[in-house]
């Protein structure tokens, strides 16, 4: 397949679930990151991984949320407070030449704030959730460097669609 084929399938690919989302009725989530996370992905862990780790969120938060409808929600900002890696980022390989990609193993996993907000920017419900590997038997067996973030990420779709549906019973439609 050449490469204009390749680009258009990673395209849909990364499109899709967004979208999917947002038919859903659940509006789709907007990832921003903390002061303190923005500053080791310019130093520790290389602006390249910023992209990857707000897709890997967005997919993951949005798979979870398909068909939990968030009541009266217009908006769900999620902040990645903390982010560890599984295995070494690019840029912690070419800073350290020591570690290698996949022998080299961390205890990785992330730490989230989020807000629900209404169309006029109130919010509706705020909530934090973090999640660590507590050893290599409990992480992520994938080779990518933010396993551990994706299993994290799993978990905060999957209390955040508890949130909604818990927002929709208190909320009903034409109440």
């Amino acid at each position: 397949m050449n490469k204009p084929h390749w680009t258009l399938l990673l395209t849909g690919a990364l499109i899709l679930p967004a979208a999917v989302t947002a038919q859903n009725g659940v509006p789709t989530p907007t990832v921003l990151f903390s002061g303190e996370m923005q500053t080791a992905l310019d130093t520790i862990y290389g602006d390249s991984e910023a992209p990857v780790l707000e897709r890997t969120i967005l997919d993951r938060v949005g798979a979870a949320l398909g068909g939990a409808g968030c009541a009266g929600a217009a908006r769900i900002e999620i902040t990645v407070r903390d982010a560890r890696p599984t295995h070494p980022t690019d840029e912690q390989i070419r800073n350290n030449p020591a570690l290698d990609r996949l022998r080299t193993h961390f205890a990785g996993g992330a730490a989230f704030s989020v807000r629900l907000l209404d169309p006029a920017g109130g919010e509706l419900k705020s909530l934090r959730y973090d999640w660590y590997a507590p050893d290599d038997r409990h992480g992520s067996r994938a080779a990518q460097p933010w396993g551990d973030v994706r299993l994290a990420s799993e978990g905060l779709g999957s209390q955040l669609a508890h949130e909604c549906r818990a927002l929709a019973r208190a909320h009903p439609p034409g109440s």
